[in-house]
């Protein structure tokens, strides 16, 4: 990902997360995240949350988020990948640094801490003057120039 992209992470806390759940239904939530320059996401959630059956009934589940759904803000970031359960736990330091108010959180037996593996995504970025600028995981980047 381009150092803008990472920057925009770094101004973000929230997206929206889809899993597939076991009967291969979709489940989608809005949720902190925090991110590697990889990227991997982490997040934690608590076992009784509907994504927790996804996570605990198989190793890998295929997923979806969206991080940049406010209007307002012009810019959003889409990435389809695949999460799984946090097996390294220095993954769990990054999420404590851009959430230090969930470290009592994390002691609970009933938190799970997972993390997210973009396979795709794109960048989009509607506030260029030279017009609505797409920058994708295979290395294009699109600008749709502004009509007047």
């Amino acid at each position: 990902m381009t150092q803008e992209i990472l920057d925009y992470l770094k101004e973000n806390r929230v997206c929206v997360f889809g899993i597939e759940m076991m009967d291969g239904s979709p489940h989608a939530a809005t949720i902190h995240f925090a991110n590697t320059d990889e990227p991997v996401f982490v997040f934690e959630t608590e076992k009784g949350y509907r994504k927790a059956e996804a996570l605990e009934g198989r190793g890998v589940s295929r997923a979806t988020m969206v991080v940049g759904s406010n209007e307002g803000n012009m810019k959003t970031l889409q990435l389809d990948g695949e999460a799984q359960l946090l097996k390294d736990t220095s993954l769990t330091d990054i999420y404590l640094t851009k959430f230090p108010e969930k470290k009592n959180k994390l002691d609970n037996p009933k938190v799970l801490m997972f993390s997210f593996k973009p396979t795709w995504w794109r960048f989009t970025d509607w506030t260029r003057p030279e017009g609505k600028t797409i920058t994708t995981s295979d290395g294009r980047i699109v600008v749709i120039p502004r009509s007047n």
